[in-house]
């Protein structure tokens, strides 16, 4: 079966620091994946390498076995993938009911107008039906966050990647999240998720497969209990991995 999304030796440095060292690894149907690991690991690096917010210096992209390695992020778009990046960039002087008509078109200009069913129904996916005439500043970290995933999904993509998305949330709203993360996969919202958390309680909760970043590279994958027992992550995130 052809892989969702395939990185094979993605690499990327920065003045003579590697970011991102040979990582290979799949993201296949069904799939909510954790990317965990200290900061400075090359998580977020990696997923802006996926995105094509960021080039990389050597290795392969693939989306549904389509090489979009040289691909701009809006090609990448195009082909069924979204980012919702860790600090949002919802429309704070707008209503919550605006940000979503201007929808996919705030965070891809070639796509199309959201009808008001698809908008209505967002709404209902992300939670904020009674928050839809609210000014988008006046919500909380976690419903900006929402706010912006439904913004994001208004494109229809496939695959979703979230950067730090429960960072600063309340234990409620983290927990809303998890079952959001669940929602969308389970209806066909979209059909795989990678998410970047410190949070390991939520990636437990939400992932049943999990990479471990360390200094640019993979040094582990399985399930979070698999990992929490590997020598290797303790020796690296020593205390961390609670």
């Amino acid at each position: 079966m052809t892989a969702l999304l395939e990185a094979r030796g993605v690499t990327k440095s920065f003045v003579g620091f590697t970011a991102v060292n040979d990582v290979s690894f799949q993201l296949q149907v069904g799939e909510i994946t954790g990317l965990v690991g200290s900061n400075g690991a090359g998580k977020t690096t990696l997923l802006n390498s996926l995105y094509g917010k960021t080039s990389i210096d050597r290795g392969s992209i693939f989306l549904n076995g389509v090489d979009v390695t040289a691909m701009q992020a809006s090609g990448r778009v195009r082909l069924g993938l979204g980012m919702v990046f860790q600090l949002t960039s919802v429309f704070n002087e707008l209503s919550v009911l605006e940000n979503l008509r201007l929808g996919a078109l705030a965070k891809y200009k070639e796509a199309r107008p959201s009808s008001d069913d698809e908008i209505g129904a967002m709404l209902k996916t992300v939670g904020l039906e009674l928050q839809q005439y609210d000014f988008a500043a006046n919500l909380s970290h976690g419903e900006q966050q929402w706010l912006e995933i439904g913004m994001v999904l208004l494109a229809k993509p496939q695959i979703l990647l979230l950067d730090e998305p429960t960072s600063g949330m309340t234990k409620a709203e983290a927990a809303k999240t998890t079952d959001l993360c669940k929602q969308l996969l389970a209806s066909g919202a979209v059909k795989s998720i990678l998410v970047v958390e410190h949070n390991i309680d939520f990636i437990r909760r939400v992932s049943e497969k999990v990479l471990v970043m360390h200094r640019g590279s993979i040094i582990s994958s399985g399930t979070i209990d698999e990992i929490q027992k590997d020598q290797l992550v303790r020796d690296s995130f020593l205390g961390t991995m609670k």
